[in-house]
């Protein structure tokens, strides 16, 4: 298999594993806005005052540090597999 193979298959599934993270957030964001909205509501039925809490930076560093993991995830593999291509061809 030579270099520019690697690479490409690599960039596919590098490419794939980021759209289905992204779809994993969304979906988790959203779940996340539909129970704090259906908290909000409960607290307001009962007459009770809502305390919110600010979780947007949470997000932000959840969707930062899945994407840095994923990214590093495949450069190392992408790495770890060209190097075992090298050693293959020089052993040959």
């Amino acid at each position: 298999m030579s270099e520019e193979n690697i690479k490409k298959i690599v960039k596919r599934y590098k490419l794939l594993s980021s759209f289905w993270l992204f779809v994993f957030l969304i979906i988790a964001m959203f779940a996340n806005w539909a129970l704090i909205d259906s908290n909000i509501r409960n607290h307001s039925e009962l007459g009770l005052e809502y305390y919110s809490s600010d979780t947007g930076f949470i997000w932000g560093a959840i969707i930062v540090g899945l994407n840095v993991v994923l990214q590093l995830f495949f450069y190392s593999l992408e790495k770890i597999l060209l190097f075992l291509q090298q050693e293959s061809s020089f052993s040959s």
